[in-house]
């Protein structure tokens, strides 16, 4: 197995470009509009037509993949750290 050195800048640029972007989705949090119209059409779906019914599925749908791709990240991260500690910052 490849030894992989921190201390080349390419390195150290990638990987800290990966925990840039990952820690961004590891935060992801709802837009509130979003959060709002999710709240407002669960409380009503015993009363919802086709058309909001169907947007409501398209948006619990929506919030649980943002959830999948949130808690990967966070794992992600977690493990980068693990074996980069100087490179990816914990928090």
């Amino acid at each position: 197995m490849a030894t992989i050195s921190t201390g080349e800048p390419h390195v150290h640029l990638a990987l800290s470009s990966c925990a840039t972007t990952l820690r961004r989705l590891a935060n992801y949090e709802l837009e509130p509009a979003l959060a709002r119209k999710l709240d407002e059409l669960s409380e009503r779906k015993e009363l919802l037509n086709q058309t909001e019914h169907d947007e409501l599925m398209a948006l619990v749908e929506f919030a649980r993949q943002r959830t999948i791709e949130k808690l990967e990240a966070q794992l992600a991260l977690k493990r980068l750290h693990e074996i980069f500690p100087e490179v990816v910052s914990d928090n």
